[in-house]
């Protein structure tokens, strides 16, 4: 791995995590809010609305890895990647 590379690959994880983590607490404080004020209908909704935005918010994290991350090389394979990331995410912080 060339020195370009590992440059990019560290940008990369920190356009990730810096996209994360200002997007998830947000989530998670309108999830919150719309819990205590509206119930689990509400939350239902926050959720099936806020999970694929936040997907896509990785979809376009994604995009300038291209070339570096092998499993963002066409469209399916960043939304495999996007998929897995929050998915492994989410289960790490419900362990945490």
């Amino acid at each position: 791995m060339t020195s370009d590379r590992r440059a990019l690959t560290v940008l990369h994880l920190l356009l990730v995590w810096a996209t994360m983590a200002a997007a998830v607490p947000v989530l998670a404080l309108v999830l919150f809010a719309s819990g205590r004020s509206g119930g689990a209908g509400a939350m239902g909704l926050i959720l099936a609305l806020g999970v694929p935005l936040i997907v896509c918010a990785l979809l376009v994290a994604a995009i300038p890895a291209r070339t570096v991350v092998p499993r963002c090389g066409s469209a399916r394979q960043r939304l495999g990647w996007a998929v897995s990331v929050f998915a492994l995410g989410t289960l790490g912080s419900w362990r945490a």
